[in-house]
């Protein structure tokens, strides 16, 4: 169940994309929201479903705090002078780069866009991380970095706690 989990997040998300960029001044002055063109899209829930249009492209600064699992695992990220953000997370690496910084700072991009989630009765707007970075880099970058055993366990570590719904 949750190797189907995984499996279908990273394939329903896998074209989500990143902008360049790791300087911290630079995530800071790029905090505010730009409207997205409206001809953009990004990948649906479900491999099944046709791409869905963002009506929102912005990137924030803030503290990772943990997941909610629900019918969908949702990263909350604590912004502050506003709500904590929840969102769901793009293709893996960035779920396990989370995961690897709880507690810690974060620069994501997230685009709002209008998915199609069954569960709530069809078209619904959420918010998506599509790249995640911190001071010493892109979640990407990290990733990359890591030894096979060391992506192996960040996976593990990743299905026994936030998919484990504990």
């Amino acid at each position: 169940m949750r190797l189907a989990l995984i499996s279908l997040t990273a394939l329903a998300l896998a074209g989500c994309g990143q902008k360049a960029g790791n300087n911290a001044a630079t995530a800071n002055a790029a905090n505010a929201a730009a409207p997205a063109p409206a001809n953009e899209a990004v990948p649906a829930n479900s491999a099944n479903s046709a791409a869905e249009p963002v009506s929102r492209r912005e990137t924030v600064t803030g503290t990772f705090t943990g997941w909610e699992m629900g019918d969908y695992l949702w990263a909350h990220i604590q912004v502050p002078g506003r709500e904590t953000i929840s969102a769901q997370t793009g293709p893996t690496p960035i779920d396990l780069f989370l995961d690897a910084n709880r507690g810690r700072q974060v620069t994501v991009e997230i685009a709002t866009v209008t998915a199609n989630i069954p569960e709530n009765g069809g078209p619904t707007e959420i918010q998506r991380i599509t790249a995640a970075r911190n001071a010493a880099g892109t979640a990407e970058a990290w990733y990359q970095g890591l030894s096979a055993a060391d992506r192996t366990a960040a996976q593990h570590r990743f299905e026994q706690g936030p998919l484990s719904g504990r």
